[in-house]
Formats: C-alpha cells, structure tokens, sequence
C-alpha cells in the first residue's frame, strides 16, 4: 500500500468523510487546522509513513515511534507522547493496518520459504513480542499445505548453502561433520540432518523435497 494512500485512509477514520487532498494536508501540517492534538498528528504521520512501506508488528511499530519521539518531540511530556502513541497504535489496529496475527503467518511463511527451521522462525518472532500461542498458529497455517514443512525448509537451507549432495567439493567425513553442524545450528533436528546428509544423490534429495512440499490430504 502506498503511504499517502494509508494516510488519506487513516486521516478519513479521525476527521470523517473526505475528499481527499484536503484532509490528508490536515493531517501532515502540523502548522495547519487538526482535530487531534499535535503530538499524536506527527506520530500518526510517522505511523503512515512506516506501514506504507513495511509490514509489521505492534512492539516494532512502538519501537519506531519511540525512536521518533526520542527525536522529534524532546519537547513533549513523556505522559502526552505515551498517550499518543497508544491511540495512534489502536487506531492502526482498528483499520487493519496493524495486525499482529497476520503478521506472524506472513513472517512464517516467507522464513519457510527461505529455508528456516521452526526453532528459528519461533526465535524471530518473539523477537516481536508474539506468544507461542500464536506463534504456533502463524506456523501451523503456513505449513498446512505441506506433508513436511520442515523437511522441505532444511533441504533449501542445504541447497542455499551447499551442504550434503549440494556440497561441490571432496565430502569427507570431516566435511560431513561440518554440515551436520550447519543444519543443527539452524534449528534442525538430527532426524532431518540425517536425511539430507545420507542422501548422496541431488536428484533423490530433490524428490524427497517434492513429497515434502506436496498437498496435505484434508484428512491427514
């Protein structure tokens, strides 16, 4: 979504009906006419201007909020700043802008893509202050449509890395070692190391991810 389009939206939530312009220039001016106080108009702005170019979570959001007043509004009573930022988050999450729930499940979804275990998804997002409840969720919706998700994760992170039968030079025992530790360190199970690492053969190793990556029967 594109910031000014975010803001247009978010400004119509405060002021009411809108044509646009108008009240989008309402609330970017902080000189101008507003309906909210000051305070809670920059960080607003700022707000925008951040979730039109990044999906997020609420303590990211807070976090960068933070920053910004810790910049921008030295001036402010701290009790003005917290109010403000609290409404202003609310007011995010009231329009859809701000969703932790779909945040977790997009995050999940594209660290599986990239060929990240489970262990290290559930790391990165409680980095963002989700529970394991939902965390747990985010995952099991991102994996649904696989036979195993997981499986089919550590075999990408062996191909982006070149372990196991991606591996292009001499694989010794000392180099098998090696990757074992690549995986593990990643999160993966000795289970999952163990089918990479005694699969000798890409095409076979390529296979295994295929029966991974296929659909879930609904009654599975």
């Amino acid at each position: 979504m594109g910031a000014a389009w975010l803001a247009t939206d978010l400004a119509a939530s405060v002021n009411g009906p809108h044509t646009g312009v108008r009240h989008l220039c309402r609330l970017t001016n902080p000189a101008g006419p507003m309906s909210i106080d000051k305070t809670e108009a920059r960080l607003m702005n700022k707000a925008v201007h951040y979730l039109g170019r990044y999906s997020t979570s609420e303590k990211r959001l807070r976090e960068v909020l933070s920053r910004f007043a810790t910049r921008k509004l030295v001036d402010t009573e701290t009790t003005e700043v917290v109010s403000a930022m609290t409404r202003v988050v609310e007011k995010c999450q009231r329009l859809g802008y701000l969703d932790d729930v779909a945040f977790a499940v997009s995050q999940a979804r594209s660290q599986r893509q990239q060929g990240k275990s489970t262990m290290a998804i559930r790391q990165r997002l409680r980095q963002h202050a989700l529970d394991d409840v939902a965390i747990t969720m985010a995952l099991q919706t991102a994996d649904t449509d696989h036979q195993d998700a997981e499986l089919a994760a550590a075999i990408q992170f062996a191909r982006r890395r070149r372990l196991g039968p991606f591996f292009r030079g001499v694989a010794d025992e000392r180099m098998r070692h090696r990757h074992m530790g690549s995986l593990a360190r990643a999160g993966f199970s000795i289970e999952v190391c163990r089918a990479i690492l005694d699969t000798n053969d890409i095409n076979d190793l390529e296979e295994l991810e295929h029966k991974a990556i296929q659909t879930r029967r609904p009654d599975e």
